[in-house]
């Protein structure tokens, strides 16, 4: 069993986890503050009366793995974790399933054209008080890639008029290799973006494909059947026959505008996009409007943690095949603490000088296209005795375990990601190498309070 987008917002409002707001909401910065409110309690949302917009808005779907879970479980689970999701996505890449173009879908049951079409109608938040304007945050665009596969990716939308948008594309994303190639060979270049695509293509969306398979496809595996999809009004693209709407667009290269906005690491980021026109918007009769919200915030946070899921068990991977005595590798990619990785590392320790080669051999594992410095801030070494993937024990060995100033190493000339608006104007930004082990004259000194057996004790064993 499958749910798609209608079916767990029936689920959630059946279970009271939906709160439908009636009031008329103002979507400058008013909207925004109620979603924020709103996902502190863990609710997802249907705005229906929103000031010069003719549509609701709904989302707060995905505010946590469980939820996530309710696209393949009958009832919401707790014990549905990143590592389900990211297997299941995993699994289709390997597998995926090619879609199936038909000629119509509820995707089409209205077309506007021309003078027809009016972003400003669109229930689209401006969400923090520097950003540009009104920012789409939860369309996936689909775009041909220069070999010709269709490819699906998150992008930041600004509203900039009636008919004319900005995508922007990160350094990761094909997109910004994309607008490049496209450029460069003064091609012509179209992007759909879908709001209200099915569950399980923004689950491949927000995951990385090789290049030879398409996101379409392993949206298919992940739903169990081929993606249904239809051809675009003024494009050779395909779009899911039943999604909630198409936003059609193409692409002047050529003019470049910028447009800030506050991101999912809780800073303001400046970007460079290409101005698109709107050719054409296609809905559902009775389309709904969906928005994720920005900044450091649950439901975008948890469709981005897909985004690095396989490539951090890649990272984990290579660093214990290039270093023998490493035992655990965990990738911490937490907004908490910013937003760039964080790598903790326990070794076997049998000298004082391992941690700091597993520090410098860890930043500069390359992981495909760049090293790991690139997007990872600090590289953090603990013993065995410490549970790599419990932020809490990794923090109590950094400041229990520390007593010489050579046992933190900073790197200031690592070239960094874009998204660490920290980088100075070379675009290079410090890292971070921490050796949180017992130094080997005070192993002794420095042992752990341990209860033996704690592990084989189950409290439901010993309460009525």
């Amino acid at each position: 069993m499958r749910r798609g987008f209608r079916q767990i917002m029936d689920l959630l409002e059946d279970t009271g986890d939906l709160v439908r707001i009636k009031r008329e909401v103002d979507p400058k910065f008013e909207m925004s503050a109620i979603m924020k409110k709103l996902e502190a309690e863990n609710k997802a949302f249907i705005f229906e009366n929103i000031k010069n917009a003719d549509m609701p808005a709904v989302g707060g779907l995905f505010t946590s793995m469980s939820r996530i879970g309710l696209i393949f479980n009958e009832n919401s689970s707790e014990e549905f974790t990143l590592d389900d999701a990211g297997q299941k996505v995993i699994a289709a890449i390997e597998n995926p399933t090619p879609t199936t173009e038909v000629d119509t879908g509820p995707i089409k049951d209205i077309v506007l054209t021309g003078d027809q079409v009016d972003l400003r109608k669109l229930p689209v938040p401006t969400f923090f008080e520097l950003d540009t304007g009104p920012f789409i945050t939860a369309a996936v665009g689909i775009f041909r890639k220069p070999e010709g596969h269709l490819n699906v990716g998150f992008y930041r939308v600004l509203i900039v008029d009636r008919n004319h948008v900005l995508i922007n594309a990160s350094g990761l994303s094909d997109l910004r290799k994309s607008y490049d190639w496209y450029r460069e060979n003064d091609k012509k270049m179209s992007i759909a973006m879908v709001l209200g695509a099915p569950p399980w293509l923004l689950m491949a969306a927000a995951s990385k494909s090789p290049d030879d398979v398409s996101e379409l496809e392993v949206a298919g595996s992940i739903a169990g059947s081929s993606l249904q999809m239809v051809r675009c009004e003024h494009s050779d693209l395909l779009v899911p026959a039943d999604a909630e709407m198409v936003i059609e667009t193409v692409v002047d290269l050529h003019e470049m505008v910028s447009n800030t906005m506050g991101e999912f690491g809780a800073q303001y980021g400046t970007e460079l996009a290409p101005l698109s026109e709107v050719t054409a918007i296609t809905k559902r009769q009775d389309a709904m409007f969906y928005t994720l919200m920005a900044g450091r915030a649950k439901e975008h946070n948890n469709l981005g943690y897909l985004t690095i899921y396989g490539l951090a068990k890649s990272i984990e991977d290579k660093i214990k095949e290039s270093i023998p005595f490493v035992k655990q590798v965990t990738i911490h990619f937490d907004t908490r603490i910013g937003p760039l990785m964080h790598v903790v590392i326990s070794i076997a320790k049998e000298s004082d000088d391992q941690p700091e080669q597993v520090i410098r051999e860890a930043f500069n594992t390359n992981i495909g296209f760049f090293d790991l410095s690139w997007m990872a801030k600090r590289v953090i070494i603990v013993d065995e005795d410490v549970d790599t993937t419990n932020m809490d024990d990794v923090e109590w060995a950094t400041w229990t375990r520390i007593g010489r100033a050579e046992k933190i190493h900073l790197f200031p000339d690592f070239v960094t990601w874009e998204i660490d608006r920290s980088a100075l104007p070379d675009k290079t930004s410090v890292r971070v190498g921490i050796d949180a082990t017992k130094d080997m004259d005070y192993v002794d000194d420095l042992v752990k309070p341990i209860i033996p057996g704690i592990d084989d004790i189950d409290l439901k064993d010993y309460l009525d």
